[in-house]
């Protein structure tokens, strides 16, 4: 299921990333041109450890996570949870892992990248994200990701968010300055990651 809204969100060349070359884009540490299926067995450890990390759950009716790309990690949490459901801010990302293939329990969404609606209120015991936030600059935006993230889960429920916490060295905040044309393809706007204090 595809459900395509406007993309708005302040990263808004991640739809131009997914059209010149997603896999690399997502997890640029593999290099272009990997295949499928080794792309996604990148994502199966990372999806065991977090629904191992999450603990109890309320339940394993319904998971959902946040920026799905083109369903890498989607694919494993198909294997722990009834239905799964995937939403990314690029509707070529969507389209994409459809193409390719999932699960019949996984439900693909393309939406605006402010906030999670029409998903419905207290309804996933999990929602996950890895490699998604460190790419928002927008401390608004997050903060209206927590929110919504918090308006979905169901009593008990656990997020598993992914952040990149690491001090932000002279280096990186040099870098952060930097036009795009001297920096590599993966620390480009958009692509770079943005160091957030732990608390």
């Amino acid at each position: 299921m595809l459900n395509s809204a406007a993309v708005t969100q302040e990263p808004a060349n991640w739809e131009d990333f997914a059209q010149r070359d997603a896999q690399y884009y997502i997890d640029p540490t593999l290099g272009p041109g990997v295949d499928l299926a080794e792309f996604r067995q990148g994502g199966r450890g990372i999806v065991d450890w977090a629904v191992g990390w999450a603990g109890d759950l309320p339940n394993h009716e319904r998971a959902l996570e946040i920026g799905c790309g083109v369903g890498r990690n989607t694919v494993h949490l198909a294997r722990h949870f009834t239905r799964v459901d995937g939403v990314d801010i690029s509707p070529t990302m969507v389209r994409s892992a459809l193409e390719r293939g999932v699960p019949e329990n996984v439900h693909l969404h393309a939406l605006s990248g402010r906030d999670l609606q029409p998903l419905p209120d207290a309804a996933f015991s999990l929602a996950f994200s890895h490699l998604v936030f460190q790419h928002i600059d927008s401390e608004d935006v997050i903060a209206a990701y927590l929110r919504e993230t918090a308006r979905v889960l169901a009593p008990g429920g656990v997020a598993v968010l992914h952040f990149d916490t690491r001090p932000a060295t002279p280096l990186v905040r040099v870098a952060q300055r930097l036009p795009d044309a001297v920096l590599p393809r993966d620390r480009r706007r958009g692509i770079r990651r943005h160091r957030r204090n732990p608390e």
